[in-house]
């Protein structure tokens, strides 16, 4: 059984914006995010992922009523982050799933409470690593998210750029 990897908006986003959604889901993970999450995407990204949920490559998190009441006392217990950003924690620990954010205080709370975290970085070294990108075409990919200004640690990706673009 793959390991459940579950995504928060700006990884969904990053993996959206990069083009990197479809050579995401060649990862042997199960990625997922919740409902409340797939909400907070405009209409577009969220038609890109569509046929991805009824192909049974990426799957969303139906919230119950009760599960919802839990996620509220937990935002409600600690306002630091959104009760969309809270979904991602409280699921990642229901499942003992890997929890990729690239939020800085979801990660800090997430691994308060244990959960390994993971971001965009890591998963362009897990398409690298696993043969299912060249490491030019992640290179195209990590500058095209730092030409539209996502939040990355500038030393990391440009240590991979000098890796990954060669001579």
């Amino acid at each position: 059984m793959k390991q459940i990897a579950i995504q928060d908006a700006n990884i969904l986003i990053d993996l959206l914006m990069a083009g990197m959604f479809n050579h995401c889901l060649a990862l042997q993970y199960q990625f997922c995010t919740t409902d409340i999450i797939l909400d907070e995407l405009y209409e577009e990204q969220v038609e890109f992922i569509k046929p991805h949920i009824y192909s049974g490559k990426f799957y969303v998190i139906t919230i119950s009523p009760e599960e919802l009441e839990q996620i509220a006392a937990l935002a409600n217990a600690n306002r630091r982050i959104s009760p969309e950003d809270w979904s991602a924690i409280y699921f990642a620990e229901q499942k003992a799933a890997l929890l990729l954010s690239g939020d800085g205080a979801v990660r800090e709370i997430a691994t308060a409470r244990k959960l390994t975290v993971c971001g965009t970085l890591w998963i362009l070294d897990q398409l690298v690593g696993n043969d299912i990108l060249p490491t030019q075409q992640a290179a195209v990919f990590l500058k095209a998210l730092l030409d539209k200004k996502r939040r990355l640690p500038v030393s990391e990706c440009q240590a991979r750029l000098k890796l990954w673009s060669g001579p």
